[in-house]
């Protein structure tokens, strides 16, 4: 572990360190503002145009730092306060995302019934590349609606 953390990229220590503040500060504006206002506060105008060739690269360095710092950090936020903090990140950097929400495919077998499964999921995608999931989790959720940011 030790070894990965002295790898990291002063961007990537920026968001490591910063993490848990804006992380605890996405969770109370989702809980005082609710969605929409969230939202409109991660892709807020001061977002700045990117370097077109570091972008891929950047988006998985910085889903990567914010990965360690909520496995470390006092807290797991759930999916949809760890999306919001990391397209804020990639906003800031100019880096092009989709944030999802999606439904589980298919329905839940609970003994000999079949009751709908009203769970959600939220992840980012940039470039169509899943960046804080599992690269297949499309195949578990159906997205809705459309958000393209940038």
């Amino acid at each position: 572990m030790w070894r990965r953390l002295a790898r990291l990229s002063a961007w990537q220590w920026s968001v490591l360190l910063s993490a848990p503040v804006l992380l605890l500060t996405t969770w109370v504006k989702l809980k005082s503002g609710g969605y929409g206002k969230t939202l409109a506060w991660v892709t807020a105008d001061n977002v700045k145009p990117g370097e077109p060739g570091v972008r891929p690269a950047l988006a998985r360095d910085t889903a990567y730092a914010l990965a360690v710092a909520v496995k470390y950090g006092p807290w797991r936020p759930r999916c949809l306060v760890r999306s919001l903090t990391l397209a804020w990140y990639l906003g800031r950097k100019g880096i092009p995302f989709e944030l999802k929400i999606g439904v589980p495919v298919g329905l839940a077998v609970k003994g000999q019934r079949i009751e709908p499964d009203f769970t959600a999921h939220a992840w980012v995608e940039s470039g169509g590349v899943v960046l804080n999931d599992r690269e297949n989790i499309a195949e578990e959720y159906s997205a809705f609606g459309r958000d393209d940011r940038r």
